[in-house]
């Protein structure tokens, strides 16, 4: 299956030969729910010591799927993911249970807290941000034009221009861009900020040049005796 990444949503409480099977499935409707993209999310597996429920989606669907999972975690803007979201813990506060699903590709855990969830974040504050990555998605027609940024292979799907710049940012598609304005950071009840959302005044487009050819620039033109210090210094940071 290396065309799949895996979802496991670990169950922290029971175990297979204690958990029936009825809840069982409750708990794996209410998940495919959450992860939405039905025809192409599919049950692998149960694996043993915990009630580890595992799926996998097309490598190609994460993009999508793991930003759904953590925006329903933090907060309920997304009403078709919030809603499972909202049932899963439920059921896990009902059955004395909590539960954690780490994400692929890099490895961020989403805790599904059950009864000790808060229903509210707990500060919102306002803040010039910028952000970039891959230009993956622009969309709307109205005149504040939905952006969708790649960042960390994940979509980033926050952040919204005014129709004028974005005919201009639409000829950067699939390039790398960084774009800046007005950021809403949320605080959730666990004290980690995130990006609400992010009403973009400006952008800019970025030089995806491999890094060896940008440090060869920079030696050219730093002088002889620091330049080669700095660059070897640079090369080791980025390794480290």
């Amino acid at each position: 299956m290396s065309d799949f990444l895996e979802y496991s949503f670990r169950i922290i409480g029971p175990k297979p030969e204690t958990i029936g099977m009825s809840r069982l499935a409750v708990y794996m409707l209410e998940l495919a729910k959450l992860m939405g993209a039905t025809e192409n999310v599919h049950f692998k597996e149960l694996r043993d010591q915990s009630v580890s429920i595992v799926a996998v989606a097309d490598a190609e669907l994460v993009a999508v799927i793991s930003p759904r999972i953590r925006e329903a975690a933090q907060n309920d803007n997304d009403a078709d993911a919030s809603s499972p979201w909202r049932k899963l813990n439920e059921y896990l506060a009902e059955d004395g249970w909590t539960a954690e699903m780490p994400l692929p590709k890099g490895g961020e855990l989403i805790s599904f807290p059950g009864v000790t969830k808060a229903s509210k974040p707990i500060r919102i504050v306002n803040q010039h941000t910028s952000v970039q990555g891959r230009l993956i998605r622009i969309e709307g027609a109205g005149d504040k034009i939905k952006v969708g940024l790649e960042i960390d292979g994940d979509l980033n799907a926050r952040i919204s221009i005014d129709s004028i710049h974005a005919i201009s940012l639409a000829k950067l598609f699939h390039q790398f861009v960084r774009v800046s304005g007005d950021g809403k950071w949320r605080r959730d009840t666990a004290g980690k900020w995130f990006l609400d959302n992010l009403a973009a005044t400006s952008f800019e487009a970025l030089d995806d040049e491999p890094l060896a050819d940008t440090l060869g620039k920079l030696r050219e033109i730093l002088p002889d005796e620091g330049g080669g210090n700095l660059v070897k210094a640079l090369s080791e940071l980025r390794r480290a």
